[in-house]
């Protein structure tokens, strides 16, 4: 059986997404909708010559044949298509953030539960095999207990990046650096460390980009675990460079450099896991293979098709939303806050 997909929105992501539905077998690019008719058609043109055009998005509503919907809306439009799309009973894959701030998003994982509908997301970067390895090696506790953080994204953005209507704004993104960027290795850092219980960050609009929020930001992390960090998010490091994280752990030390993994054991052993994959860090943000997106899809449908509780899904996206506010609060009232 055939899995057959509709998109909504269709900027600079959706090319990827395109790809990611195109390399898995059993899968097909059904339809496509936004709210630009005639960007609608050059994009089907260029990309997908034989999706169905929705022209309403009620016809895509209506449309019976659509087994999955990818929503790649920018956040401010999120919570309006899920509301619709639960009603009618389809499954959705939502684009990070799951909307502009936490409360917004708890509110698209509340559709999802009132309609009895799966959400998932775009939090892709779980999918690396590094990170699958560490997670692994960290249940197993064979490299001990976490015991310091270090959270490092060190990326550039051109002015023009910013330059994009909407791009940068609390009205459209929700804000910056914290939510479009540093939100992947947000969530990683969650889903191998734990919650953190209590933050006191730092957000700040540099001298190089003309933009609403923050291009950096910084935060001291007090885990529920009991351990430490630091956290340093930016736009403004020319010419881009791997984020990073450090995990100094009571067995051994971890060092995540963009897709690339390395373990370095007190006992003199060291593993390693290297690859070519870039993770957008550098001036051109779609510097990413589509490999991880696809990963996403087919757990999704493998796991909603067999009545599976979804590991990627909207709920698990909250705790990271809940970080990003709470460093963004914490900054405004120039105080440590509790998460």
């Amino acid at each position: 059986m055939t899995c057959r997909v509709a998109i909504i929105g269709l900027g600079m992501v959706a090319r990827l997404h395109i790809q990611a539905v195109n390399s898995l077998s059993g899968f097909q690019v059904y339809g496509l909708f936004s709210r630009d008719e005639s960007k609608t058609q050059d994009f089907a043109e260029k990309y997908a010559k034989d999706a169905k055009i929705f022209k309403q998005f009620d016809e895509l509503c209506d449309d019976e044949e659509i087994d999955l919907v990818l929503l790649l809306t920018p956040p401010n439009a999120r919570l309006d298509y899920i509301k619709a799309l639960t009603k009618v009973g389809k499954p959705v894959i939502v684009e990070k953030p799951l909307e502009r701030d936490f409360e917004r998003a708890f509110k698209v994982v509340e559709q999802g539960k009132s309609h009895k509908i799966p959400i998932g997301v775009f939090l892709q970067h779980r999918k690396r095999p590094s990170i699958e390895i560490l997670k692994n090696l960290i249940d197993k506790k064979q490299i001990g207990d976490v015991s310091t953080v270090e959270v490092r994204i060190p990326w550039w953005r051109e002015q023009t990046y910013y330059d994009q209507e909407g791009r940068g704004t609390f009205e459209r993104d929700g804000g910056g650096v914290l939510i479009t960027q540093a939100i992947h290795t947000l969530d990683i850092m969650l889903l191998l460390c734990g919650p953190v219980k209590e933050v006191h960050g730092m957000v700040h609009t540099s001298s190089f980009h003309q933009l609403e929020a923050e291009d950096f930001s910084g935060a001291l992390l007090n885990f529920e675990s009991g351990a430490r960090g630091t956290l340093m998010a930016s736009t403004t490091h020319f010419p881009g460079h791997k984020e990073e994280i450090i995990l100094n752990c009571s067995e051994a030390t971890v060092n995540i450099s963009g897709a690339d993994l390395k373990v370095f054991y007190h006992n003199g052993k060291i593993e390693s896991l290297e690859t070519d994959s870039q993770t957008g860090s550098g001036s051109d943000p779609m510097d990413f293979s589509y490999t991880w997106h696809a990963n996403v899809i087919k757990q999704f449908w493998t796991q909603f098709t067999k009545n599976q509780q979804i590991e990627i899904s909207a709920e698990s996206a909250l705790p990271v939303q809940q970080l990003i506010d709470a460093i963004v609060r914490s900054s405004k009232l120039e105080k440590k806050v509790t998460v």
